[in-house]
């Protein structure tokens, strides 16, 4: 499977998306914007990314990384 985030070619290990919901270690607000913006799991490395991230700024990640934060 092709990360959505990086592009990096990574093996999904699960047999579904709802099982990859179930068993993930991010949170419902993180899982939200990783389905929104990007439609589907990322890689290990880009999960790992969102995680640490996703609350360190107070702000969308999207809006932080375009640079359109109010």
């Amino acid at each position: 499977m092709k990360c959505a985030r990086c592009e990096k070619e990574f093996l999904f290990e699960f047999h579904s998306v709802q099982q990859w919901l179930l068993q993930s270690k991010l949170d419902i607000r993180q899982l939200s914007f990783l389905i929104y913006n990007y439609g589907g799991p990322l890689c290990p490395d880009c999960e790992d990314d969102l995680q640490s991230g996703f609350y360190l700024w107070g702000t969308n990640p999207y809006r932080r990384m375009s640079g359109t934060t109010k």
